[in-house]
């Protein structure tokens, strides 16, 4: 399941910022929703329109081809 951070949160020893993505086992990623840690979100499917950039905390704009 993918989720979406709605706070900081540590996950296998690194912090991860607000609005990082992750794909956990459905177990996982629910409890966290529960916790209000998280929200269910949908799978990226192009990296180039929605990859962080984790240094600086800003979004990747394409510019176009």
């Amino acid at each position: 399941m993918h989720i979406e951070l709605l706070k900081p949160h540590a996950h296998a020893g690194k912090r991860l910022a607000v609005g990082e993505r992750l794909e956990l086992v459905d177990t996982s990623a629910r409890w966290l929703i529960t916790q209000g840690v998280a929200k269910a979100a949908t799978p990226v499917t192009d990296s180039k329109t929605n990859r962080r950039d984790i240094a600086s905390g800003t979004t990747h704009i394409p510019q176009g081809d």
